[in-house]
């Protein structure tokens, strides 16, 4: 009888002890499993850097993006092309000589901290175009007939403004994830680059005629309602970019 009780003793002691032990022992897991962070936690520390090579209508370029906070980054570049080619304006046969050349200096709003953005900021605009001419028949400037030796060799250019607005949405952020190396950079836009200023000049015999001056004006004058179209000019570019 003694030694039943005794056991009965020991096992409430020990049952006692259990059950002290218990809420420590819950508290302490909890509080652990409270301690590690969630996987899927991210925590956006800028500057990020980010580089991208990008191909669209102003030519192959390169561009720098910089994280500033989690939804707002500054990206600044550089593009240039050239391309010859022949064209009639009015009833003339001129040789153009085009050169795109921009710097955007842009900001990157992502309204919803991922890939998409709108974007805006100013362009350094050095697009032109060369022209000229050596007509070898009787040709019409500004509508009336002058003979080669009279027109003589014509040449011009069409110059924009060199700052102009910019205005875009996109797909891309290059400085999003710290984990991510690689992306794929999209743009969409319009340059608000003016109309351009035309000048227009001949060396030919009649180049100092008031006649041939008008006409010649005239000539400008076209030239001048072609190349208003670009004062509007399209940006659509894409590219691949590398964050460091």
């Amino acid at each position: 009888m003694k030694h039943a009780i005794l056991s009965i003793g020991a096992l409430l002691v020990s049952a006692s002890l259990a059950l002290a032990a218990a809420p420590g022992a819950v508290t302490k897991t909890a509080s652990s499993e409270r301690s590690q962070p969630a996987e899927n936690d991210y925590d956006y520390e800028p500057p990020y850097i980010g580089l991208a090579a990008k191909l669209g209508t102003l030519g192959p370029g390169l561009e720098a993006t910089i994280g500033i906070i989690e939804w707002l980054n500054l990206r600044a570049g550089a593009n240039y092309f050239r391309l010859r080619h022949g064209g009639a304006v009015s009833d003339v046969d001129y040789n153009f000589d085009i050169k795109l050349a921009a710097a955007p200096l842009l900001a990157d709003w992502h309204p919803f901290a991922n890939e998409f953005r709108v974007s805006g900021g100013l362009i350094y605009n050095r697009n032109q175009v060369d022209l000229g001419a050596t007509p070898n028949k009787n040709t019409k400037i500004g509508g009336i007939d002058f003979t080669p030796e009279q027109i003589g060799e014509l040449s011009g250019s069409a110059q924009f403004k060199h700052f102009a607005p910019y205005f875009g949405l996109g797909y891309g952020n290059a400085v999003l994830d710290a984990e991510k190396t690689w992306g794929f950079v999209f743009d969409i836009g319009i340059i608000w680059q003016g109309s351009p200023e035309v000048e227009l000049s001949a060396n030919g015999g009649m180049a100092d005629n008031p006649i041939f001056q008008t006409a010649l004006a005239q000539e400008e004058s076209d030239i001048q309602d072609d190349a208003d179209v670009f004062r509007i000019y399209p940006v659509i570019a894409f590219g691949i970019s590398y964050q460091f």
